[in-house]
């Protein structure tokens, strides 16, 4: 089937364009050029043909839109009635395609009208055009901005693994694991549920034992014993403890109840008689210790007297000594303050000593700073001369790496154009030999002689089939008229006139004649036919061997058309390697120029050998640089010593002038430092005398105060104490009392009136033990009795279990509960064997996906690098992409492929959004583009949409696209379609292409009138 070709666009109220706007293009390669100034429609052009074709418009998808509110289509002209916007295209083969204003193309019918016949059903006609036919201004658009898994999404269809990629996803996908998922959790819920039975059933077979092995009559206690024990036992409590309230339980009480009641009330009495002694012992406490705090209460009013009469001749004492400590105090502070006054006389004479060796310091530094730095200025500027003539010899030593890298690849161009032309001319050579060979084999004669063989041979066919069936019709009809004429020639005489068949009258002995004629004659059956049906057999295998010739002369014509169209794709593939090597498609090329190139290398590189290396240069640089900085680091290092010394110079002048008595700015020193500190240490050294004299008397004055006052205190101190106690005595022979009144006892605590008490209670206690043991043997033979009513149950419990397994004894129940467990953990197994192939065969997919993408990306991305090395200044990076695999999804990775001056090739990992400029992340998706559109030939349209492809680009960028447009239109048959902005980048791309020869239009946007765009296109 032929390419595809647009023919005409026409929009209709569509953005900016008014009622009816047509584009005519030419339907054959070619390069159409829509231009204007920004806002008058060329971005609009392309989103109305990308909307007619697929129903979306790529760059209005990331746009925010606001749900709360109803906006205007932003696709219907402002001013135009609502939906009234409508595209329309036609194609060179196929019926137009109308979308807007109420029709809706069949999307399927568009997909195929532009997909090749051999190619498979495509499912997302947006994802295809997409990364092969359109390529957007914005650089949102850009296929290396897309998230990873709508990258994949937008490869894998024209990569052609979107069908096994669905098939990994329908064996591997979510879905399926939570089916699995949700299967292992059901048998395994299963298999838990028949465990647990078969555990219960085991565990009640044990419990049924051991209550077997506890039950037993003896000394077991009914309820109707058990009530009268419990009353009994109630009545004779009551007696010890009159005072307990306590009702016999009513006679439709439980069992439990009334072992639970008599319990209680053992319980309270236990308690009434253990609150009962630990009453007695208080009481007991508090008459001892009533009786103690008395005896001690006499001792202490006693001692109170003794320790007043002290305490009042400690106080007159310690009057005395506080006088003398007072003078002894004042005479030591006037001391005190002449020595702080000639210390400060002292200390004025040292900061000026001080001030004076800072001053000279600091002037001395700042001389040898400044000598410093005269040096260091000559120091850097020689140093910096240095690095300016090593920046020079690095540029050229750069340059110099560049043209080789250059020259390098020119000669791996010019072997690879010669070897491609010797494979061009073999392949030709081969072609115009079989050329006469396929001229002198006209398939519509032999076509025309077969047809003719073949109806002679279905004319043969037919004689032969009519004649055998006429051989043996009448072979059948002689045999019997020769047998039916026998017998009646036999039975015939003279004198039979009347024939017995058709009673026809004949003269006598006639009709004897004729029958006897009629039987002797034709003695040999059919002889005619049989000779017919011979020739009709000779002619018939004559014609077959004549069709079986016709048929060898035209397979071979059709293994000779094979070969030559073999032969012609061969050259066309060997045609696009020449071009893309840098070569004419119709061009002769040989070794001499990779001779002569490789000669200019082969000088470069001695030249090369001779000079420096980059690194060399650049190592001597960055030493220069680091003696630089240290240089100037060493500069402002002196720099600051220097500010420092003129600050200490300053600080010393400011001290100074602070001792105006002893130095000026004029007069400089004006008192001898060595003489008056002389004077002062004199004075100091007498006052040092005098102050430890009177420090000695102080001390001992302050001694014998300090005597008076810690016996002054020990004596407050016992006083206090004895008072406190006395008080605390009282209080607490009181709070006994009380505590004795409130036990609801009389009159002052009496310890024989509490052992009176306590030998009471404990009679009662001794009392209470028999009853104690009554209770515990009634509860002991109660639970006897219960313990044969579980048996029961669990007997019964066992054959319930036994009647719901359908099973005749209990000893069948225990291995249909095993062969149930067995079942759900076979069915479990199998669901996880499942569960593990599936997993098997979803890993053995997405190591065919792997392969198979690999297999896809890897001329891709080589594609992708020769057209960035045509478009890119610099071609020493480009971009990768890798496909990623996981379990529920797909991803499209994108690396750096980057050159390095040596030729060596590395890969970084980084997203190259983050690492290429504007310019070139524009260079390389065009590169992309071009790559995914001649690498992937899934579509009948060879066409290439770009909007603005040379805004990020400069007149080098612009003219080498230019020349690829044009090698693409001229080689490979292309239909582009390109916008711009710029009248002088039109008028160069127009020259570019009439200079090559190629078909160029150019379409021409003006200013828009109040119905929209709607001027003819120029």
């Amino acid at each position: 089937m032929s390419n595809l070709y647009l023919r005409s666009v026409e929009l209709s109220n569509f953005r900016i364009y008014g009622d009816s706007y047509a584009f005519e293009l030419p339907d054959g390669p070619g390069v159409t050029l829509i231009t204007g100034a920004n806002g008058l429609g060329k971005t609009s052009f392309f989103d109305g043909v990308e909307w007619a074709l697929t129903n979306q418009v790529s760059r209005f998808q990331d746009i925010p839109m606001d749900a709360r509110r109803k906006e205007p289509d932003p696709l219907t002209r402002i001013g135009a009635p609502e939906n009234s916007h409508r595209v329309s295209l036609q194609f060179s083969d196929g019926d137009p395609i109308d979308r807007g204003a109420g029709f809706v193309p069949d999307e399927g019918a568009i997909a195929r009208l532009l997909k090749r016949p051999e190619w498979a059903e495509i499912s997302n006609l947006h994802g295809y055009l997409s990364i092969t036919h359109f390529l957007g201004q914005a650089a949102t658009q850009r296929f290396s901005l897309r998230k990873p898994d709508k990258q994949w999404e937008a490869l894998k269809g024209p990569a052609g693994v979107d069908r096994i990629n669905a098939l990994r996803e329908r064996l591997s996908g979510l879905g399926v694991r939570r089916a699995f998922t949700r299967t292992l959790e059901e048998r395994t819920k299963r298999l838990s549920e028949a465990s647990g039975a078969l555990a219960a059933w085991i565990s009640l077979l044990a419990e049924r034992d051991r209550a077997g092995q506890l039950s037993s009559s003896d000394q077991a206690v009914p309820p109707a014993a058990l009530r009268e024990a419990v009353e009994l036992a109630g009545a004779q409590i009551l007696k010890l403890v009159p005072d307990v309230v306590w009702s016999m339980p009513e006679p439709s009480t439980a069992s439990e109840s009334l072992l639970q009641g008599l319990a209680d009330l053992l319980r309270m009495v236990e308690q009434r008689s253990v609150a009962d002694a630990e009453a007695a012992e208080g009481l007991a406490k508090i008459a001892a210790d009533f009786d103690l705090a008395g005896a001690e209460t006499l001792t202490l009013r006693s001692m109170a007297q003794d320790i007043e009469q002290r305490r009042a001749a400690a106080v007159e004492k310690l009057g005395e000594v506080e006088a003398a400590l007072s003078r002894a105090t004042a005479s030591l502070m006037a001391t005190e303050r002449q020595v702080a006054q000639a210390q400060g006389r002292s200390v004025t004479i040292a900061r000026v000593r001080t001030a004076l060796r800072q001053l000279e310091h600091s002037r001395s530094r700042r001389t040898e700073a400044a000598e410093q730095l005269a040096r260091s200025a000559i120091e850097t500027g020689r140093i910096e001369t240095a690095i300016v003539a090593l920046r020079e010899s690095l540029e050229r030593a750069t340059a110099q790496r560049a043209d080789r890298r250059a020259l390098s690849d020119q000669v791996t161009l010019a072997r690879r154009r010669a070897e491609i032309s010797g494979k061009l001319s073999a392949t030709r050579s081969e072609a115009d030999r079989l050329t006469p060979l396929l001229a002198s084999r006209q398939p519509v004669e032999l076509q025309a002689q077969r047809e003719a063989l073949a109806k002679r041979d279905s004319a043969a066919q037919a004689s032969i089939a009519q004649n055998t069936a006429d051989l043996r019709a009448h072979d059948d009809r002689a045999r019997a008229i020769a047998e039916a004429v026998s017998m009646i020639a036999h039975r015939l005489t003279h004198g039979d006139v009347s024939c017995p068949v058709c009673a026809s009258e004949f003269p006598p002995g006639r009709l004897v004649e004729l029958a006897g004629k009629q039987s002797a004659a034709d003695t040999r059956p059919a002889s005619q036919l049989a000779t017919a049906l011979a020739d009709a057999r000779m002619e018939s295998e004559e014609v077959r061997r004549q069709i079986a010739s016709v048929d060898r002369a035209m397979a071979e014509l059709e293994q000779l058309q094979a070969t030559m169209a073999t032969l012609r794709e061969r050259e066309q593939e060997l045609r696009q390697h020449l071009v893309e090597a840098g070569g004419s498609a119709s061009g002769i090329y040989d070794q001499s120029q990779a001779l002569l190139l490789e000669q200019e290398l082969m000088a470069l590189d001695a030249q090369l050998a001779v000079g420096e290396t980059p690194e060399q240069i650049e190592v001597r640089l960055k030493e220069t640089e680091a003696v630089l900085k240290a240089e100037l680091t060493k500069r402002v290092t002196i720099q600051r010593s220097r500010d420092s010394a003129d600050e200490d110079s300053e600080a010393a002048q400011a001290a100074l002038r602070q001792h105006a008595g002893i130095w000026t700015d004029d007069k400089g020193l004006l008192v001898d430092l060595d003489a008056e500190q002389a004077s002062i240490d004199r004075e100091l050294a007498d006052l040092a005398s005098r102050i430890s004299s009177d420090r000695a008397v102080l001390d001992n004055v302050r001694l014998t105060r300090d005597d008076f006052r810690e016996s002054e205190a020990r004596e407050t101190q016992a006083q206090s104490a004895s008072n406190a106690r006395l008080d605390a005595l009282a209080a607490a022979r009181a709070a006994l009392l009380k505590r004795w009144t409130n036990a609801g006892q009389s009159g002052e605590p009496d310890a024989a009136r509490v052992a009176q008490n306590r030998a009471r209670f404990q009679e009662r206690v001794a009392q209470l033990g028999p009853l104690r043991a009554m209770q515990q043997q009634l509860v002991a033979g109660y639970r006897k009795w219960l313990s044969d009513e579980q048996l029961r149950r669990l007997e019964e419990r066992i054959a319930e279990i036994a009647r719901e397994e359908d099973v005749s004894t209990e000893l069948e129940v225990r291995p249909r509960l095993e062969e149930r467990v067995d079942e759900a953990h076979r069915a479990l197994e199998v669901a996880q064997r499942a569960r593990d192939r599936i997993d098997a065969v979803g890993s053995q997919l997405q190591e065919r996906a792997e392969s198979y993408a690999d297999e896809v990306l890897f001329p891709l991305n080589a594609t992708i690098q020769r057209f960035a090395r045509t478009l890119m200044t610099w071609a020493d990076a480009s971009i990768i992409y890798r496909a990623e695999h996981h379990v529920t999804r797909s991803e499209l990775r994108p690396g750096i492929v980057r050159s390095e001056a040596d030729g060596t090739v590395t890969q970084l990992e980084m997203n190259p959004n983050l690492y290429f400029s504007e310019g070139q992340l524009s260079a390389l998706s065009v590169a992309a583009l071009f790559a995914a559109s001649t690498t992937f030939g899934w579509s009948r349209w060879r066409g290439l949409l770009l909007d603005d492809p040379l805004q990020h680009n400069d007149v080098i960028h612009a003219s080498a696209f230019m020349d690829l447009i044009r090698q693409m239109v001229r080689e490979l048959g292309y239909q582009v379609i390109l916008s711009t902005h710029d009248s002088s980048e039109a008028e160069f791309l127009g020259r570019k292409c009439l200079s090559a020869g190629i078909p160029y239009y150019v379409h021409d946007l003006v200013p828009q009138g109040e119905g929209g765009l709607i001027s003819k296109v120029a």
